[in-house]
């Protein structure tokens, strides 16, 4: 989320930071953003890592992606 965030302001991305019109999940560019980043971060680090099956790297880059979405909508 971090990378995600700087890598917004550097390209002065503030439209990125406005809130779906949703009360019980209110995403925006921004979260997708940290999420979809993470799950490449993710993906690429359990592949060159060598971590089991392809499928099993898969599943954790994606529950690592799901949990870094959740954070940045919800404590961010």
């Amino acid at each position: 989320m971090i990378a995600w965030n700087a890598i917004l302001r550097a390209a002065y991305g503030d439209q990125f930071f406005t809130d779906a019109p949703l009360a019980w999940f209110p995403i925006s560019c921004q979260d997708a953003g940290s999420g979809v980043f993470t799950l490449a971060a993710a993906a690429l680090g359990y592949g060159l890592a060598g971590a089991g099956s392809a499928r099993r790297a898969t599943w954790h880059a994606v529950l690592a992606a799901v949990a870094a979405l959740l954070v940045d909508v919800y404590l961010c």
